[in-house]
C-alpha cells in the first residue's frame, strides 16, 4: 500500500513537472517573442503599428492574451507547489541558501521572489493594454512615458526569470552542460534586455512629442 502511494504520488510529481516545463516554455518564447514585437518600435512607428494591425486583424491578439493569461496562471499556480509559504519555512529557505554559497541555490531564491512579483506586475500590465485597447504606438508611448519606472522593473523581472528559468530546466533535465546553458542563457537574456531598454526609450521619446 505504501508504495503503491508513494508511486502515485512520484507519477503525479512527474506530470506536474513536465506540465511545469511545458508552461515555461510556452511563457519564454511568448516573452521573447513578444519583445521582439515591441522592438519594431525601433524600425518606426509604422512598422510597430502594421504588426499590431495585423494581429488584431486575424484575432491573434484576442486568442493570444487569454491563452497566455491561462498558462501563466497555471504555471505560477504548479511551480509555486514548492514554494515555502510560511515565515518560518522562508527564514530556514533563506539561512540555508547563504549557509550553501551555491549559485544554483540562489537562482532558486529568486525564481520564486520574481515569479510572486511578476504574477502583480503582469496582471497591472495586461490591465493597462486592455483598458487603453487597441495598441498603437501612440498609447504604448503615453503608458511607457507615464509608467517608464513600472516597465523597467517589470522588464527586468521578467527577463531575468525567463532566462534563468530555461537555465534551470536545462541543468534540471539533463539536457546541455550547466555552464554551457549558462552562458547561452545569459546572452539571450542580455539581448532581450537591450532591445527592451532600446524600445522604451524611443517610446518615451515619442511619447514626450504627443
Amino acid at each position: 500500500m505504501l508504495q503503491r502511494t508513494l508511486s502515485k504520488s512520484n507519477k503525479t510529481d512527474l506530470y506536474l513537472d513536465l506540465l511545469e516545463l511545458a508552461s515555461g516554455f510556452i511563457l519564454v518564447g511568448f516573452l521573447w517573442t513578444h519583445m521582439l514585437f515591441v522592438a519594431t518600435i525601433i524600425i518606426s512607428p509604422e512598422t510597430f503599428n502594421m504588426l499590431s494591425e495585423f494581429l488584431d486583424t486575424y484575432y491573434l491578439s484576442y486568442i493570444g492574451i487569454p491563452f497566455i493569461v491561462v498558462v501563466a496562471l497555471m504555471h505560477f499556480v504548479i511551480a509555486g507547489r514548492r514554494i515555502p509559504t510560511r515565515m518560518q519555512e522562508q527564514r530556514i529557505v533563506w539561512q540555508h541558501a547563504k549557509m550553501l554559497r551555491h549559485t544554483d541555490t540562489w537562482t532558486w531564491v529568486f525564481q520564486a521572489i520574481t515569479g510572486m512579483a511578476i504574477l502583480v506586475l503582469a496582471s497591472i500590465h495586461v490591465w493597462l493594454v486592455v483598458t487603453g485597447w487597441p495598441i498603437r504606438d501612440f498609447t504604448s508611448a503615453q503608458r511607457m512615458e507615464s509608467f517608464w519606472w513600472f516597465y523597467l522593473v517589470l522588464l527586468i523581472v521578467g527577463e531575468y526569470h525567463a532566462g534563468f528559468g530555461i537555465y534551470r530546466q536545462f541543468v534540471k533535465w539533463g539536457w546541455f552542460p550547466r555552464k554551457p546553458i549558462g552562458y547561452i542563457s545569459k546572452a539571450i537574456t542580455a539581448v532581450i534586455l537591450v532591445l527592451g531598454l532600446a524600445a522604451m526609450v524611443v517610446f518615451i521619446q515619442l511619447g514626450g512629442t504627443l
